[in-house]
Order: structure tokens, then C-alpha cells, then sequence
């Protein structure tokens, strides 16, 4: 792994990229060991005469514990940060009992090297300590390290930024969230970002690092650089609106979260694309100082960045937002309005996350399909993450249609037919006639595009008898696609109706004839937002597939089109209904399948 070291440079903004790694920091202990061994220190009397049951006391502490990265359950040991130097106790990392025991030890001997390495857990103990009527003189003024990079954040006030969706960027489909501190001031020059991400390897293409963020192949990288540089990265170059959140944090807390970085901000852990990423990381940080309040158990095992600002919002911890919006957003406001447009008034995009539904769901319905001829059909459905363009566009990207591990059934009374299993699903229209149309690339704008990977049910129409079979699914669209219809007025959105016009080619491996058939075709097809609450789509395609098959009776290549409509009506904020049909032309007849379901959002 490749090493990379943390570099301070005090009275001027900096730029630090931390990747983590082993040996980043030299050893020390509690008692200024200077050889890098350590002490077990499980049985050492801790000083200021403190009882067991004391020790004990805080030890358990849900504070204590998340300083360490401990889990909050006390039947759960080990810590997320296994490297030595994160620890004073040579068991520190799985006994967070003899860490306090050290680090008490080393408060008392007033180790400046122990107590300048780990000032929010300084901190900590000697307001415990003072509540037992014990006070220690603690003076963080004279790590003179840690406090150029105090001073270099001159944190007074911490903010979340949400960046939305990149349409045409695995990397950030998902959209992205980072700290901000200011001095309190939205136009604080000296404004700094805190942003936890990973870097990939640069020899690995776009399919091996999504594999492997997602697997946690990679570490996490603290990065820490001026606010302006990254906002105009996002507003700019990616064309991606924000939004700020100010966090309602007192002083105390948002110092204690500075001590905290410092502490962290150099020790390897993995990043998991789906749980352990930018999002938890900013919870994680906040629920360190709020011992009492567990936002991380509310963030569900799939972590979704827009959904932080949501629960963020739901607990009370946001105390203002702000709409930053992007040029390109600006560019369309100018497009919808007229030259004379005054865009400090412009109203604000319907991309806030905070009103975003939840990224789960799970449907139920009721239906028909032809094959099943005289027979209700029932519907099972479930939705990892994100959406589809029938759910609910309120708090995302425009036209965001990006699926994340889910799975569609057909059951009757004979029998249970896995329909999809989607591990993954993207498609991304970029209307060419707009100016949302994000042109990180120039090569790339205005294209529509969209790829799969999924195991889904096809209707062999190779012969008559059109037999169903689980096939694995990979795939690619390209093509075009435009906008037309009305744009809300005051605004830099996109008008209510998109149509798109693209080539679907593909390959399908499974039960079918010969195990495999190449297809490829026309699909196009349009969507309209007819309110907030109401939207519609329908799409034609005409794939042609082809297997060598030189049997009686087999048709080696054949066309297989099919006509897909649907609605969907939301119900509040969690819950919706959707109708959906298909049919489908086949071997020698027409197979239709209908469903209407009832929609809940977790």
C-alpha cells in the first residue's frame, strides 16, 4: 500500500491529501517510550487513585468508545483502526479498558507526546476527570503541530455540502457529501473542506474500482483543502449543484470534532463504496460528540450520500440550508427565462436531498401475464437503491435512473418465477438541448447512454415454444435524447418531458438455445413529469437477437420488439402506486404481462 504523510503548513490555507497506511506516524507510548515498543497495560494501576468501578465507567462510555472507533455495543470489541501507532496500549485495539488505562497514565505524566497525538481524547478525559472533582491542567497550546492545523481550519462552525448526482460518472452517481468549516460566515474566504474519499488506483478501469471500492480494496484518503478550490471543482468542472446545510453544533462540539480529525486523519481503514464512506464518516464524526444520539444506526447497511442530509435534517441537527447552484443550472435559468433574468432570484432546484423519499423499496402487486393464462399474478419487488424514472424525482438529479441490487418475482398459485435480479443498472439521458446536460466531457455531451448487469427472465423465441429462461444480462445503450415541454418558471430545471432515441446491444447467457444470443436494436421512448406526484413513461423497442442454429424448425436470428407503458402516483412522501405493462411479440404470439403494485420507501 502506498504510503502518504499528513503536512501542516501553518498561517496559510492548505491542501493535504492523507492516503492511509501503515507507518505514517513514529511510536510512542504513555511513557514517552522512545524505542516504537509498546507496554501491555491492562493490569498498570491507572493514576489519580481511580476505582474499578470508574475506570469501568468510562471505559464503557459510548464516548470512549467512538473515540476509538469501537463499536457502541459493549458485547462487540476491536476497533475499525488496527494500526499500533492509534493506540498507547499495545492491546489497544481490541481492549478499550487498557487504552483508558493509558491514556489516564500518560494525562498524568503529562506526556506531550502522547497528549499532542491524541487531543480530543485528552480532552475528553479531563472534563470526565473534573466532574470527579480531579483537575488536570490540560494545555493543547503547546502542540504547536496540532494547532497550525487547528488554526489552518479556524473551524467556528461546521456545514454539510452535498454535491448531486453525476450523471456521467460511476464514481459519483451516487452524489457525494463533505464537512465544511468557516469562521460562521458563508463567504469566509479561508473557508476549509474535510473530505474523506478514495482514490483508486489509476491502472484500474471503471468496472475493477467500482468492484473494489465496493469491496473495500481500497483506503480511505482525508483530504483537507480550501473550500473555494473544491467548490469551483463541483460548480464548474462537473456542473453539479450544492447544497449547505449548517450544522448546529456549539463551539465546544466542533472543536472537539477538530481534535478528533487530527487524531484520525492519518490512520489506514478501508472504504466501502456502500457503508463505510463519505456519509458515515461525517455521521461518525457528529455522533462523536453527541454520545446520546446514534445517527449512524439510522443510516441502514446501504449508506446513500443523499440520504444523510435527509436524516441530518429529520434530527434536528441542520440549523439552515443554502442552494449554491451550478452553471450549468445557471446557464438553463437564462434558457427558461430570458437574458435580463436577475439569478440572484433564481428558485431554488428540486434536488435538495433533504426532501428526497428513502432510497428502499419494496413493492407488492397484483396482475396478469398471457402465459399464465386465466391465473393472478403476484408481485414481489425489492429496490437496494436508488431509482428508477418512475419513482419520485423530488431531492435528485434530473432524469436519475441508477439501480443498485434489486429483485423483481412473479408468483401464482403453481409456482415462483424470478423475473430480475439487477446488480446493477445505469442509464443517464443528458438531453442535448438543454444546458443541463453536463459537459465534464466534451466528447460526451448531449449523448444519452446507459449499461447493465443483471440476471433477468427472456422468452426464447428461437422456436414455437417460447420457452422463459434466467439469463445473465450485460449490456450497453447509446444514443440521444431531448428535452421539450414546460420548465418551471424562476428556475434552472429542465422542462417536464424527455424523449430519447437510442442503440441497445448486448449479450444474454443462460438456458436459451445454443446457451447464449447476441441482440441489438432500437430503443426509444419518452417520460413526463405531469406533477410533483405524477409521472409517466413510455418506451418501444426492437431488439434483434442471434445464436448459430442449424436445426429444423430454429431460427438462428429473429426480432423480438416489445411495448413497455407506466405510471406511477406518490402517496405522501413514503408510499406509491405503480402500474406497469409489457408486451412483447415472440415466436408466433403476443405475450402481455400487467402489474399493478403498491410501493413503501424505507
Amino acid at each position: 500500500m502506498a504510503k502518504f504523510s499528513f503536512v501542516a503548513k501553518q498561517a496559510a490555507m492548505v491542501t493535504i491529501c492523507v492516503a492511509i497506511c501503515h507507518g505514517a506516524m513514529a511510536n510512542s507510548t504513555a511513557h514517552s517510550i522512545t524505542d516504537g515498543t509498546q507496554l501491555k497495560l491492562t493490569q498498570l494501576k491507572p493514576a489519580f487513585d481511580l476505582s474499578d468501578a470508574q475506570i469501568n465507567e468510562i471505559a464503557d462510555s459510548v464516548a470512549w468508545r467512538r473515540l476509538l472507533l469501537f463499536p457502541d455495543r459493549l458485547d462487540k470489541a476491536g476497533s475499525r483502526i488496527d494500526h499500533p501507532n492509534f493506540f498507547l496500549a499495545k492491546n489497544g485495539h481490541n481492549d478499550a479498558r487498557a487504552e483508558l488505562i493509558a491514556t489516564i497514565n500518560a494525562l498524568a505524566e503529562m506526556d506531550n507526546d502522547a497528549i499532542c497525538r491524541f487531543p480530543a481524547r485528552m480532552h475528553f478525559l479531563a472534563t470526565r476527570l473534573k466532574k470527579l472533582g480531579i483537575d488536570v491542567p490540560l494545555d493543547l497550546q503547546k502542540c504547536q503541530e496540532f494547532q497550525a492545523f487547528a488554526d489552518s481550519l479556524d473551524a467556528k462552525r461546521l456545514s454539510l455540502i452535498f454535491a448531486e448526482e453525476h450523471p456521467n460518472a460511476l464514481a459519483s452517481a451516487f452524489a457525494h457529501v463533505l464537512l465544511r468549516a468557516d469562521d460562521g460566515r458563508d463567504d469566509d474566504a479561508r473557508a476549509m473542506v474535510i473530505n474523506y474519499t478514495v482514490v483508486p488506483d489509476a491502472d484500474d478501469g471503471t468496472l475493477t474500482a467500482t468492484v473494489k471500492s465496493i469491496a473495500g480494496r481500497y483506503a480511505g484518503v482525508m483530504e483537507i483543502l480550501p473550500f473555494a478550490k473544491k467548490q469551483a471543482d463541483y460548480l464548474q468542472k462537473d456542473e453539479r449543484d450544492l447544497w449547505q446545510y449548517a450544522l448546529n453544533l456549539s463551539e465546544d462540539e466542533v472543536a472537539q470534532i477538530v481534535r478528533h480529525i487530527w487524531e484520525v486523519k492519518d490512520m489506514a481503514r478501508p472504504y466501502f463504496f456502500t457503508h463505510d464512506n463519505c456519509a458515515t464518516e461525517i455521521v461518525r464524526l457528529i455522533d462523536v460528540v453527541r454520545p446520546q444520539m446514534a445517527l449512524q444506526k439510522r443510516v441502514g447497511n446501504i449508506v446513500i450520500p443523499a440520504r444523510i442530509a435527509a436524516i441530518l435534517d429529520e434530527q434536528g441537527v441542520v440549523s439552515s440550508t443554502k442552494f449554491i447552484p451550478s452553471v450549468s443550472t445557471i446557464r438553463q435559468a437564462y434558457l427558461n427565462n430570458d437574458d435580463e433574468f436577475d439569478i440572484s432570484t433564481i428558485t431554488p432546484s428540486r434536488n435538495n436531498p433533504a426532501d428526497a423519499t428513502p432510497v428502499h423499496r419494496i413493492g407488492i402487486g397484483v396482475g396478469l401475464d398471457d402465459k399464465w393464462a386465466k391465473k393472478a399474478t403476484y408481485g414481489i419487488s425489492f429496490n437496494g437503491a436508488y431509482q428508477d424514472l418512475l419513482d419520485n424525482p423530488m431531492g435528485v438529479r434530473p432524469l436519475l435512473d441508477l439501480q443498485l441490487l434489486s429483485v423483481d418475482a412473479i408468483v401464482n398459485d403453481e409456482k415462483v418465477k424470478l423475473k430480475d435480479l439487477t446488480i446493477f443498472s445505469t442509464r443517464s439521458l443528458n438531453p442535448a438541448n438543454t444546458a443541463k446536460n453536463n459537459a465534464t466531457d466534451p466528447k460526451g455531451v448531449g449523448k444519452a447512454w446507459g449499461q447493465r448487469l443483471r440476471f433477468t427472465q427472456v422468452t426464447d423465441a428461437s422456436d414455437t415454444s417460447n420457452q422463459d429462461h434466467l439469463v445473465l444480462d450485460v449490456g450497453m445503450q447509446k444514443g440521444k435524447s431531448w428535452n421539450m415541454g414546460q420548465a418551471r418558471a424562476g428556475s434552472g430545471e429542465i422542462a417536464d418531458t424527455t424523449c430519447y432515441a437510442l442503440i441497445d446491444g448486448g449479450v444474454q447467457v443462460g438456458r436459451v438455445n445454443q446457451g447464449y444470443r447476441i441482440g441489438a436494436g432500437p430503443v426509444a421512448g419518452c417520460v413526463h413529469y405531469a406533477t410533483d406526484h405524477l409521472r409517466g413513461m413510455i418506451e418501444v423497442a426492437a431488439p434483434y437477437y442471434y445464436h448459430h442454429d442449424s436445426a429444423d424448425g430454429v431460427r438462428s436470428g429473429y426480432f423480438q420488439p416489445s411495448l413497455s407503458v407506466g405510471v406511477q402516483a406518490d402517496i405522501g412522501r413514503t408510499h406509491a402506486v405503480r402500474a406497469v405493462t409489457k408486451t412483447e411479440r415472440n415466436h408466433h404470439d403476443t405475450n402481455t404481462q400487467a402489474m399493478v403494485s403498491l410501493l413503501t420507501y424505507f
